[in-house]
């Protein structure tokens, strides 16, 4: 019995200035893409189930063009008779019950299967003479009901096959996890040997846990923590033992460049390095990133970033990052486009002691860029 097991399309999802020539923003494409890209090769491939492990969307009210997006493409798997399992994740399901879910869209659709309740739920298939039970637990409103939920799971002792199917952080091994205020975790003993395969969303890289159990990880990059990640999918062979093989799929290329440590440097030289690491990097349609490190504030005053930016003009998007001797956010040249919001929130954290400063950080960046982008659009 073959499957694929995807995870985090995050579908809506967009980021940066650039649009296309018709007025989309460039990174939600990608997005599509990426989706579309899977979907040729389940349609080409046939395999018997594909399991979406959570985060089809990127928000809880996606736009039209991504509900378009993913009903026309997951009716491409319908009508080969495709079955199509898909659970939600923490991005598109709502906060309070009585909200309503976007996966109500896809209830009528053959062979489409979206499990969204907040609660456990089972699908069983009977497929080439072999059965397999799915047990599938989506996101859940609170921790609580999340560990109720995997209480529930009873394997189906008659089924050839059982397949857990979960979103969400696993703890106890090593965290693997997001820091997103929403995420709920997976407590590691959760992941029995009992299951035939255990098919996981939320965490973003590709990840086997153990020799059942892996992360899918997402099908485009979504931040630059995620620069060095391969994006993709698995495909699996359920015979008498597990085989499988990670998919790789054609990406926008991000490169998040080796911090460059400024102490020692002259303008000159810090110009000098900055555009040799541009040019080994060829930007055109990448998305990139470089990191000044330790820059003394006389040598920041002198370094002309409008020059450093004009190298990268030709990437989709390139953006500076910098810290000053004191690892305090560093005020770029006059007239460089900076999130001021962002920068500022990031130097005052500095300045405190809070035991949460890293998800602080983190939550509040995602906020701040949120903001702005539905300014933009505004």
């Amino acid at each position: 019995m073959r499957i694929l097991h995807l995870a985090d399309t995050h579908l809506g999802f967009s980021a940066y200035r650039k649009v296309t020539e018709e007025g989309i923003n460039q990174r939600e494409i990608d997005v599509y893409e990426a989706f579309s890209q899977f979907i040729d090769y389940a349609v080409k491939t046939r395999p018997d189930l594909v399991l979406h492990a959570g985060d089809l969307f990127d928000s809880v009210r996606p736009s039209n063009r991504a509900i378009t997006v993913a009903i026309q493409q997951i009716l491409r798997l319908s009508k080969e008779h495709i079955p199509f399992i898909v659970i939600s994740g923490n991005h598109e399901t709502p906060k309070l019950k009585e909200t309503g879910n976007i996966f109500t869209i896809f209830e009528h659709l053959d062979q489409v299967y979206p499990i969204h309740n907040n609660r456990y739920e089972t699908v069983s298939f009977t497929i080439k003479d072999k059965t397999v039970t799915i047990h599938a637990i989506p996101q859940c409103q609170s921790p609580e009901e999340f560990e109720v939920n995997f209480k529930k799971i009873t394997v189906d002792k008659k089924a050839d096959f059982n397949l857990l199917l979960a979103h969400g952080a696993v703890a106890g091994i090593k965290e693997f996890k997001m820091n997103e205020f929403n995420e709920l975790f997976i407590p590691v003993k959760n992941l029995k040997e009992d299951f035939d395969y255990i098919a996981l969303g939320h965490y973003h890289m590709y990840t086997k846990l153990q020799e059942n159990a892996f992360y899918a990880g997402s099908t485009e990059h979504m931040s630059f923590t995620e620069a060095e990640s391969q994006k993709g999918f698995l495909d699996l062979d359920l015979g008498q033992k597990l085989k499988h093989r990670f998919i790789p799929l054609k990406t926008r290329v991000m490169v998040d460049t080796p911090s460059l440590d400024c102490s020692t440097l002259r303008v000159d030289q810090v110009l000098q390095k900055v555009k040799e690491t541009i040019h080994a990097i060829d930007p055109a349609d990448k998305i990139l990133r470089v990191r000044l490190e330790n820059i003394p504030a006389h040598i920041q005053r002198g370094i002309d970033f409008h020059q450093i930016k004009d190298l990268g003009k030709t990437a989709i998007h390139f953006e500076i990052k910098t810290t000053n001797i004191t690892t305090e956010p560093a005020t770029l040249g006059e007239g460089y486009n900076m999130k001021s919001l962002a920068d500022e929130f990031e130097k005052f954290l500095t300045t405190q002691q809070y035991p949460e400063k890293k998800i602080l950080l983190t939550l509040g960046l995602h906020y701040i860029h949120k903001i702005e982008e539905q300014e933009k659009k505004t």
